[in-house]
């Protein structure tokens, strides 16, 4: 089952799916710092028929961190897949309406935790809105409890002790730290914040990057992207961003062509610049 599914197979098969909506709302007041909240007003106002709220900020994540997107614990992560319905069995879809890197984060931690069929669907909502699919705003029936047990998961997420590790052997061609930020992000243009930046030894990959003008993701031009860094695509690397949601985009773009040794630092560039202990780096 491909893991990145487009808009025509989900018409035709939509029946077949549990079809989750993972939006998160985005808030820019004008401070140069975006904030996010939970995005059920989005979802209210329009989404696939029959897709269920998948709550990526409350239920996915742990409310209870100091950043936002933090990985939940497994048995959190556990009681929200059963509470949208999932059971072992089931082919679950995933999209959001802001680039897709919302449902990446999600298939990340479903598929790593022992989900066989976990799918994202490339473009979401934008794309089936511009395929001419309807869209509905109900909040929809209620939904049975899964079943969904959680498997053993390790290798997905890394600490910020190891990346200093990385950082202090040097840039290293096969295990390279890779940023999912736009380059203005990842340079730390027009911030005022003294920590503005990124990690050092990093390279720049922007999840944007990889999006056509349609919104869809193409990951055949993941290799010559690599290539431009002066990297092969046999690498393992490290993937963050500012809160580890451009890095899973990354992590499925990896996945799809064929490389399976990628990890996340779960706190990115929130808890990297919150520790002043650890270094950062402006400019290119």
């Amino acid at each position: 089952m491909s893991a990145l599914l487009e808009v025509d197979w989900l018409a035709a098969h939509a029946d077949q799916v549990v079809l989750l909506d993972a939006s998160v709302t985005r808030i820019d007041r004008g401070t140069g710092v975006t904030e996010f909240a939970p995005g059920p007003e989005g979802y209210a106002k329009g989404h696939i028929p029959g897709a269920r709220f998948a709550d990526l900020m409350q239920a996915f994540s742990d409310p209870a961190a100091r950043f936002s997107f933090t990985a939940p614990s497994a048995e959190q992560l556990q009681a929200a897949a059963r509470a949208v319905g999932i059971r072992g069995d089931s082919h679950v879809v995933i999209y959001d309406s802001l680039g897709g890197a919302y449902a990446a984060r999600l298939w990340y931690l479903l598929r790593g935790y022992g989900l066989a069929k976990v799918s994202v669907l490339n473009g979401g909502l934008q794309a089936w809105v511009a395929a001419g699919h309807p869209v509905e705003t109900s909040m929809g029936a209620e939904i049975a409890p899964g079943n969904f047990t959680l498997q053993a998961a390790e290798g997905l997420f890394v600490g910020a002790d190891e990346v200093l590790a990385l950082v202090n052997k040097g840039a290293d061609p096969a295990r390279p730290l890779l940023c999912a930020l736009r380059p203005e992000q990842f340079r730390g243009d027009g911030s005022s914040d003294p920590r503005r930046g990124h990690i050092p030894t990093s390279l720049n990959l922007p999840w944007p990057s990889l999006l056509g003008a349609d919104g869809r993701l193409d990951p055949a031009i993941l290799p010559q992207k690599l290539a431009d860094l002066g990297l092969s695509r046999d690498i393992a690397p490290v993937l963050y961003c500012g809160g580890g949601i451009n890095a899973a985009g990354l992590a499925l773009a990896f996945h799809l062509i064929g490389q399976e040794d990628v990890v996340i630092y779960d706190d990115s560039m929130s808890g990297w610049r919150a520790d002043p202990a650890l270094p950062v780096q402006a400019g290119a």
